[in-house]
């Protein structure tokens, strides 16, 4: 960075850093530069070109249910170690993943499932009304669709749970409206004939480019004045003022930058940083995997979500799009390339009489928590700081609410949301 933009930066009014440029950062980032304050994105990449590029694109304000429950304990050697599961343990991993899988097992008590559920409900009763106005305020609405999704069942041994979904997500005020074959058929063009039957969840949608997204936010942050730094932070240093409130240095490989605020929203990669602050959060990474094929024609229609193969199909501008497989195996191990070919496998099998075209292959890093909630407030430690991470799959879907309650605590409001179950020490 020259050294006159850095004087710029570090001259004048409060300047607030973010932390971590994907979805959840870049949202923050662009609704405090809309609100006035002097803000500084940080990332080594550009903006939403990591776990934001390769995402579903499905804004899943359904999904309260936390992974860590009593169902997915009596389920885990299967589900875990299966090699044909959609959520698998590498086996170089295990040994490593071992105390977060004892802290996930805690988490699974029917006591902790419940708060979980209430938790996750808490921030999905605003995540689709959070989103909606995101993009209306950054002029981005056309990247949007909110017809909702379909659950659908292949087989007719699956209608009765298919049911039982739809029973569960009404005691919760979800609603989940049954569909005949072709109804749902009607509303996805590329499914497949010859389904069972189908849930239509109204209250969801989908983005047509999760990068264009995410590349639209950061052209509106900087157009509000917001200013981007591409490093790698490498250590924060805590300024002590001799009453507890002081700012930071964030040091980089190429020199350092003062913040009076800051704001850690760095995904798989915000442990080390935050131990730094003070909280030793036990975070690990759901490697989520995806194939689209670039060359299917855009029928238009909604996502769809198979209920046995616990994938998911979205139309998307750069074609459809299929994700759902996820793994344990850390930031370091390469890709595993049967869990694209199962990828490829469901999609061909799902939509038969599409021509798909060139597929391509991505893995991306989701940063997940034992109790699969994330980390939102302020850390205890330093009122100056803020945590925002950790919200595994759902990152897309709860970014603009997220947004909103980190606005709320720069501004010293009252958040939209009781951060009680996501603090920070919970731990």
């Amino acid at each position: 960075m020259p050294e006159t933009e850095q004087r710029s930066i570090n001259s004048g009014k409060r300047m607030i850093a973010v932390i971590g440029a994907g979805i959840i950062g870049i949202s923050i980032a662009w609704r405090l530069a809309r609100s006035g304050e002097r803000v500084l994105l940080i990332d080594p990449l550009a903006p939403g070109s990591a776990t934001s590029f390769g995402n579903a694109g499905h804004i899943a304000s359904e999904q309260i249910f936390p992974l860590a429950s009593p169902e997915t304990m009596l389920a885990a050697p299967r589900l875990l170690f299966g090699r044909n599961s959609p959520m698998h343990i590498r086996p170089g991993y295990a040994h490593r993943i071992a105390p977060w899988l004892l802290k996930f097992a805690w988490a699974s008590r029917p006591s902790a499932y419940r708060r979980g559920i209430e938790a996750l409900l808490s921030l999905q009763r605003k995540s689709l009304e959070s989103m909606r106005a995101l993009c209306a305020d950054a002029g981005l609405s056309e990247l949007l669709r909110t017809q909702g999704h379909l659950v659908v069942a292949e087989s007719e041994k699956s209608l009765p749970a298919l049911d039982a979904k739809r029973l569960a997500l009404a005691r919760h005020g979800i609603e989940a409206v049954p569909l005949a074959p072709e109804e749902a058929v009607a509303r996805a063009p590329f499914l497949k004939r010859g389904i069972a039957g189908a849930l239509l969840l109204p209250r969801t949608g989908h983005v047509l480019n999760p990068h264009s997204l995410c590349t639209g936010l950061h052209q509106r942050y900087s157009e509000a004045g917001g200013q981007t730094l591409r490093a790698r932070i490498e250590r924060i240093e805590i300024l002590d003022n001799g009453g507890g409130d002081g700012g930071f240095v964030l040091w980089h490989e190429a020199g350092q930058i003062k913040a009076d605020k800051l704001v850690l929203a760095a995904g798989a990669w915000s442990a080390p940083l935050a131990r730094q602050l003070g909280h030793a959060v036990p975070l690990d990474t759901e490697r989520g995997y995806h194939v689209t094929a670039e060359g299917a024609p855009n029928l238009g229609g909604i996502a769809v979500e198979s209920h046995e193969r616990r994938i998911i199909v979205t139309p998307m501008d750069c074609g459809l799009r299929i994700t759902g497989i996820v793994e344990f195996g850390g930031l370091d191990l390469p890709p595993n390339p049967r869990r694209h070919e199962d990828l490829k496998r469901h999609l061909r099998e799902l939509a038969p009489e599409m021509e798909l075209g060139n597929l391509s292959e991505w893995m991306g890093f989701r940063p997940s928590l034992p109790d699969m909630l994330p980390v939102i407030g302020h850390p205890p430690a330093n009122p100056n700081a803020i945590f925002a991470f950790g919200h595994q799959h759902l990152g897309l879907t709860l970014s603009a609410i997220t947004a909103d309650i980190v606005s709320a605590l720069v501004a010293g409001r009252t958040p939209p949301v009781d951060l009680r179950p996501f603090r920070p020490d919970r731990f």
